[in-house]
């Protein structure tokens, strides 16, 4: 028993003994997997970390780049609209004096065919202006006169000042009334003042523009009760129309007549009188103001009308020294120039003149 005992205890010794390498080498490559495992891990997380970090500052350049992208596309915007010019018409009604005004438009045209297109009656154009202030001021007698300016309250001061000279009574610019057209008025003044050093360097700058309409300034200076009674017209020319190129010519076509068949139909006076310079011509909104607006030009105390013709007429003046000094005048109307003219030459020469100077000959159209 005991010689068996012992050789159990023996060969259980020798199986640890030879177990034992093999149990030390298990564990061994167990260790070696897990801290192979472990640095992949880590470099996965390091490569995670990397990535993400590239998505952060692509996702940043990409929104820099957007952001420039508009910073300059704005800076193009504001100079091209500082270098155009932004338009605005001032439309008044001959039937009760009321006015209305069109701005910031693009193109002159369009914007005195949207102007006579909202006012109600029959209407006249009375001044187109550009990169500036516009106000009204009225006096005392019923007057009307406009001033322009850089801002509000200089072109309100400006009007005074014209309704002052032009002799009328405690003239008054509302504030409430005066208006502005351009761009340094359509942008914050943010932005005018980051982009006024570069684009006052460049020139870059439209400068302001006023373009009254004939008679139009006289017209609205008289009170309502001598301005006398306008007429709209009649027929449209067609002789020039719309732009066939553009894709609203048809819908121009109809607004230019619209506007045209409403638009007062103007008058040409001419007033002469005996004096050297008693001499006058003047367009105005109807005959009764182109012939009294005609008479106060003319330097003259013995000046009287010598011809008045409507919108699509013409008219004719010779003027000639007589024996006395005094000067002579004679005047004639016509559908052409040429009817006007013999009109104006039968009367001179059946007044017994033997020369027959011609010093005037248009068509009102």
């Amino acid at each position: 028993m005991t010689t068996a005992s012992n050789l159990v205890t023996t060969l259980l010794a020798t199986g640890l003994l030879l177990a034992a390498p093999a149990m030390a080498q298990n564990s061994a490559q167990a260790e070696q997997q897990r801290h192979a495992q472990a640095v992949h891990n880590y470099e996965g997380w390091m490569r995670n970390q990397a990535a993400g970090a590239y998505v952060n500052q692509a996702e940043a350049a990409a929104a820099a780049q957007i952001a420039a992208n508009f910073r300059a596309a704005e800076k193009a915007k504001i100079r091209k609209d500082a270098i155009r010019d932004w338009w605005g018409v001032v439309v008044v009604s001959t039937d009760d004096g009321s006015w209305n005004v069109v701005l910031n438009e693009q193109d002159k045209g369009e914007a005195m065919l949207d102007a006579m297109r909202q006012c109600k009656g029959t209407c006249s154009p009375v001044l187109t202006f550009a990169n500036a202030c516009m106000a009204p001021a009225y006096s005392q007698q019923g007057g009307m006169f406009w001033g322009q300016g850089e801002s509000r309250e200089a072109a309100g001061a400006a009007a005074t000042t014209a309704c002052s000279a032009a002799g009328g009574v405690q003239c008054q610019s509302p504030a409430q009334e005066a208006f502005c057209s351009g761009w340094k008025y359509a942008y914050r003044a943010v932005d005018r003042f980051l982009h006024r050093a570069d684009l006052t360097a460049r020139g870059d700058v439209a400068t302001a523009k006023l373009i009254p309409f004939p008679g139009a300034q006289e017209y609205l200076a008289k009170p309502p009760a001598r301005r006398g009674t306008s007429t709209a017209m009649k027929a449209v020319n067609t002789d020039m129309p719309a732009d066939p190129n553009r894709s609203y010519a048809g819908v121009m076509t109809e607004r230019r007549a619209e506007g045209m068949t409403r638009m007062a139909q103007p008058w040409t006076a001419i007033a002469t009188g005996t004096g050297a310079n008693a001499y006058a011509v003047h367009w105005g909104l109807n005959q009764q103001d182109a012939s009294d607006t005609a008479l106060s030009k003319c330097g003259g105390g013995d000046c009287k009308v010598l011809v008045a013709v409507p919108h699509g007429e013409c008219a004719a003046a010779i003027r000639l020294r007589g024996a006395d000094g005094r000067s002579i005048s004679f005047g004639g109307r016509g559908k052409t120039k040429d009817v006007a003219e013999e009109a104006a030459l039968t009367d001179c020469i059946g007044a017994g003149a033997k020369v027959c100077p011609i010093v005037f000959s248009e068509c009102m159209k």
